[in-house]
Parts: structure tokens; C-alpha cells; sequence
């Protein structure tokens, strides 16, 4: 019996370590049951505070832009094809790009620059693919209060819609694309705001990067993010490859690998530096929010790309 507190402060011991270490192994906040025992642990992320702030702002972008695709007029246009007015559907791309600009602007942290400038280069995608659609012809007879039902003449040669007696139905030239074609780029705008909704919400706004080179290893790759918030803009990172960085924010960054030579170091950049030797293959800017947190430079190509893993790189 006189043994009996030393053996229980031995046990508690051993059974704290156990905790502790299964607490390491699992940051995620998971509950560790033991009988009837839960204890729960998990240590936050260094972008907790900052998803937290982002989500909300995301999340009423979101249903703002639900709210107005609902609210397009939707038009009989040449063929009897459902159309969208060209112009509401532009003003709905644009509307949509600066109300997620100022959300991820509004959280005012500098971190965020990279995915502010993955965010413009989307919209300004989907705005360069709305302005090469084919724009078609419609006639439109105004008065109709329901924009999804609104009725409106095929073409010329439609029957018109009767007018009120002794008045003529006003009617006007609305140019329109087909609303299939539209809707597949406001689906691809719903896209990019889903994903950094869901980025914020999930708190999976930083990754660990790893950088490789071929064949020369030991190589300086430094990136940084061309936007800023707040007029400031985050310090470049240098990562030597082959090596790894832990808590990259998410975004789209430019780059410079430099491979030190005896007749001058040879460079790879995003986007191209003037003067850099023409053809091979094209190098992809580093994208760390839909792209692999796998990123080779092959000097031999003049090219750096995602890949899927380590090997990849040196195959």
C-alpha cells in the first residue's frame, strides 16, 4: 500500500505522454476517447484568424451572385434559343469580380495578396472568354415584370406581340448570347468564388511548397505575388531546391530560379524576362490554389510546371 501512489503517479505519467504524443500527431483538433474518457486537442492553424475573417465576406458574394444569375432576363432569342442580354451578363461578371476583390481586400491582410491576384487573373479570363462570344439580335417588347418569363420576339419575321388598342408595342434591339454559352462562364465565375469560399471555410489557406530543379540541384527559386493590400505587398520567398517551405499562403505567384554558371547564371522567370531565348516549352506560373504543391524547374528545357510529386520532377 505504500507503493500504491508512486504506481498511480507512474501510470498518470505514462498516460499524459501517451496523450500528448497522440495530441502531436493529430493538429486537427480530433477528440481522443479512452473508455468513457474524451479529451479533445488540436492546436490552431496560423490562418485561423484569417479564414475566419474571409468567410463570411466570401459567403455574401456568393449568394449575391445567386441572386442575380436568378434575376438575368432570360430571352427568346434567334431559333427560339434561349439568350441572356449581353450587357447584364457582362455587368454580372464585373459586379461580381470587384465584390470579391474588395471581400478579400476588406480582410486587410497583406497574406492574402496572392490569392487576390489568382482571383483578377480568373475574372479577368472569364471577362476576355464573355467578349469573344458571338453576339446575336433579339427584339424586345418591355413591360414584362418576370425576368425568367419575359417574352420577346424570336426574330423579325416572329409574329409580334398584340398592343394595346390604338398604341403601337414599344420595342427595342437587344444584342444577347445564347444563355448556355453564358451560363457555362457564370458557372465558371460561381467556380472561383466557391473556391476561395471553400478555402476560407475549411481554413486551407496556406500549403507546404517543394521546389526541384533538374538536372542541377541547389538551386535559388524566389517567388512572390504581384498584388498587394493595404499598400503593401508580402517579401519575396526563397526556397533552395531541392527543398520545402511550410505556411505558403494560397495564390498566384511570379518567380526567378536562378542556376549560378561560369559563363553567367541561367535564368528561368514567370513571366518571361526580355531578352530570355525564344521557343521550348512554355513555363506555367506557380499556382497554389488549384495547381499541385509539387513545383520542377527543368534548366536542360528552360521551363518550370507543376507536377504531381517529388519523382515526377527527377523522372
Amino acid at each position: 500500500m505504500d507503493r500504491f501512489p508512486a504506481v498511480c503517479t507512474q501510470v498518470a505519467s505514462i498516460l499524459l505522454a501517451n496523450l500528448f504524443f497522440a495530441a502531436s500527431l493529430d493538429a486537427s483538433g480530433h477528440t481522443i476517447h479512452i473508455g468513457r474518457l474524451a479529451l479533445g486537442f488540436g492546436l490552431d492553424s496560423s490562418t485561423k484568424e484569417l479564414s475566419q475573417a474571409l468567410t463570411p465576406k466570401v459567403e455574401a458574394v456568393r449568394t449575391k451572385l445567386s441572386e442575380s444569375r436568378h434575376a438575368l432576363h432570360t430571352l427568346n432569342g434567334p431559333g427560339s434559343v434561349p439568350a441572356h442580354p449581353v450587357q447584364e451578363v457582362n455587368d454580372l461578371v464585373t459586379r461580381t469580380g470587384t465584390d470579391l476583390d474588395e471581400a478579400i481586400e476588406q480582410v486587410g491582410a497583406p497574406e492574402l495578396a496572392g490569392l487576390r491576384a489568382w482571383s483578377a487573373d480568373k475574372l479577368r479570363s472569364i471577362q476576355e472568354q464573355l467578349k469573344a462570344l458571338p453576339v446575336q439580335t433579339a427584339v424586345a417588347f418591355p413591360g414584362f415584370s418576370n425576368p425568367r418569363a419575359i417574352a420577346l420576339v424570336a426574330n423579325l419575321k416572329s409574329r409580334p406581340l398584340p398592343a394595346k388598342a390604338g398604341s403601337a408595342a414599344p420595342k427595342t434591339m437587344t444584342k444577347t448570347v445564347p444563355a448556355d454559352v453564358s451560363d457555362r462562364l457564370l458557372d465558371k465565375l460561381g467556380d472561383v468564388v466557391d473556391r476561395i469560399f471553400f478555402l476560407a471555410s475549411h481554413d486551407d489557406l496556406e500549403v507546404k511548397l517543394w521546389v526541384g530543379s533538374t538536372p542541377a540541384q541547389k538551386v535559388d527559386f524566389r517567388f512572390w505575388t504581384q498584388g498587394q493590400i493595404k499598400g503593401s505587398a508580402p517579401e519575396p520567398v526563397t526556397i533552395r531546391t531541392n527543398g520545402k517551405k511550410e505556411h505558403i499562403l494560397r495564390g498566384l505567384y511570379s518567380y526567378l530560379a536562378t542556376l549560378p554558371q561560369k559563363s553567367g547564371s541561367h535564368l528561368i522567370a514567370y513571366p518571361s524576362q526580355a531578352g530570355a531565348p525564344a521557343g521550348g516549352l512554355a513555363s506555367e506560373q506557380l499556382d497554389l490554389v488549384t495547381g499541385s504543391n509539387f513545383f520542377c524547374c527543368h534548366f536542360d528545357d528552360g521551363y518550370c510546371q507543376h507536377v504531381a510529386d517529388e519523382k515526377e520532377c527527377h523522372s
